[in-house]
C-alpha cells in the first residue's frame, strides 16, 4: 500500500529535476527509495486475528481509490511550456497530498487496531503521514512561488521542488511498526484490498516520458 505511494513521490522528484534540467531518471529519483512493505512473518497453519483483518480492510479501502489514481504519475506536462509544467505539476502534488490525507484520515476513522500496543502503533504511522504531507505542501508552496518567466529562477525553483520531495526517501515507511506487529502483518495479507494493492508493483515506466527525455521547458519573456 504504502510502497506505492513511495513510488509516486519518487516519481514527482524526478519530474521536478527532469524539468530542472538535471535529467533525472524518471523510475528512481536520487536519494529517494522505494522499499516494499517487509516480509510476512506468519508461519503456516497461523490464522489472522478477525477483528484486525476488518480493520485492515476498512484502511486499505479507504486509501485504494487515490494510490490507483498517483500511479500514472503526474500527467499533462508539456517539457516545452513552462507554464504547462509547472500547472502539471502542481496538479499532481495537491493528488499527492489529498492522498496522504485520505490515509490520515482512514487510520483515524478506524481507530487503534485491535492488537497490543495498537494505540501507539497508529500514532506513529499518523505521524509519518502528518511529515510526508508537509513536504509535499511544502513543494507545492515553492513550486508556485516559481518564476516561468525566467530561465534561470525557473531551473533553480523546480530543482529546489525536486530536492525537497526527494526527502520523502528519507522518511520511514508509515506501515513499518504496523507490520513489525505479526497480527497487523497477517491481517494486511488476510485484508482483500491490502492484498490486492500489496501485489501491484509500482509501475516503473509511469514516467517513461519524463521532461528528462524530452526538450526542457524554455522560458518565455
Amino acid at each position: 500500500m504504502v510502497r506505492r505511494l513511495v513510488a509516486a513521490t519518487a516519481t514527482a522528484a524526478a519530474f521536478a529535476l527532469g524539468l530542472a534540467g538535471c535529467g533525472s531518471d524518471p523510475g528512481t529519483a536520487p536519494g529517494a527509495t522505494t522499499t516494499s512493505a517487509p516480509a510476512a512473518t506468519t508461519t503456516s497453519g497461523t490464522s489472522a486475528n478477525g477483528d484486525a483483518v476488518a480493520w485492515a480492510e476498512k484502511v486499505c479501502s479507504s486509501v485504494a481509490p487515490h494510490v490507483d489514481e498517483l500511479d500514472d504519475g503526474p500527467k499533462d506536462i508539456d517539457g516545452t511550456d513552462p507554464n504547462k509544467a509547472k500547472a502539471g505539476m502542481s496538479a499532481y502534488l495537491d493528488k499527492l497530498s489529498g492522498a496522504l490525507d485520505s490515509m490520515t484520515a482512514s487510520f483515524k476513522e478506524a481507530g487503534d487496531p485491535p492488537v497490543a500496543n495498537g494505540d501507539q502503533l497508529s500514532e506513529k504511522a499518523v505521524g509519518s503521514l502528518d511529515e510526508a504531507k508537509k513536504i509535499v505542501d511544502g513543494a507545492k508552496v515553492k513550486l508556485e512561488g516559481v518564476n516561468t518567466a525566467d530561465p534561470a529562477a525557473f531551473q533553480s525553483g523546480f530543482l529546489q521542488v525536486g530536492q525537497d520531495l526527494q526527502k520523502l526517501g528519507d522518511l520511514e515507511d508509515p506501515t513499518k511498526g504496523l507490520r513489525g506487529n505479526k497480527e497487523l502483518e497477517e491481517a494486511f495479507k488476510a485484508a482483500p484490498t491490502c492484498k490486492k494493492l500489496d501485489d501491484a508493483e509500482p509501475e516503473s515506466e509511469a514516467a517513461s516520458e519524463s521532461p528528462s527525455e524530452t526538450a526542457s521547458p524554455r522560458p518565455t519573456s
